[in-house]
């Protein structure tokens, strides 16, 4: 008798320490470094006209250099500038929701999604969805990468150019 009282005993014990060691505090989940807070930092802007830099393209018209320069440069300019995404802010929730606020305005929301082991950002807003490739994320800085292309006759000179845009936003928290 006494045998059998020293194993439930023994078997309580046993029972009683697997139950209370496994009611301990959770973990906390892991949190993805992208939640938070990101003020606009930095933009970078390549344009290119059937398949050529844009300074090229206007080269093989008959521009010269200075030119083609100055053009490109105005063209750059007058569709992004820093000046244009002063102000920026990206908040994303741990809800998978997100805001873009510019001076405080409520710009977009939508929800995000981080793909491809954290390398692609997807932003869904409405109808709109737009990937980014993400060239950076650490806890605090956080660089977008946009590529498009449409062909359209943008110069007004009768024939279709291929225009394609590399948009690099990089945002600090």
């Amino acid at each position: 008798m006494k045998k059998l009282v020293s194993f439930y005993l023994t078997m309580l014990l046993v029972v009683s320490l697997g139950v209370f060691t496994s009611c301990g505090e959770k973990d906390e989940p892991v949190l993805s470094p992208i939640i938070g807070v990101w003020n606009y930092s930095a933009l970078d802007v390549d344009i290119f006209i059937n398949g050529q830099p844009m300074v090229q393209f206007f080269e093989a018209l008959g521009a010269t250099s200075e030119e083609a320069q100055q053009a490109a440069d105005e063209i750059r300019n007058d569709f992004f500038s820093n000046e244009d995404f002063a102000g920026t802010v990206l908040e994303f929730k741990v809800d998978d929701t997100y805001e873009i606020r510019i001076d405080g305005r409520l710009d977009e929301s939508g929800t995000w999604e981080l793909l491809n082991g954290n390398s692609l950002l997807r932003l869904t807003s409405g109808e709109d969805i737009t990937d980014f490739d993400v060239r950076r994320l650490t806890n605090n800085q956080l660089t977008i990468f946009l590529e498009e292309e449409e062909s359209e006759d943008f110069f007004g000179i009768g024939l279709p150019v291929l225009v394609k845009l590399q948009l690099e936003l990089s945002f600090v928290k």
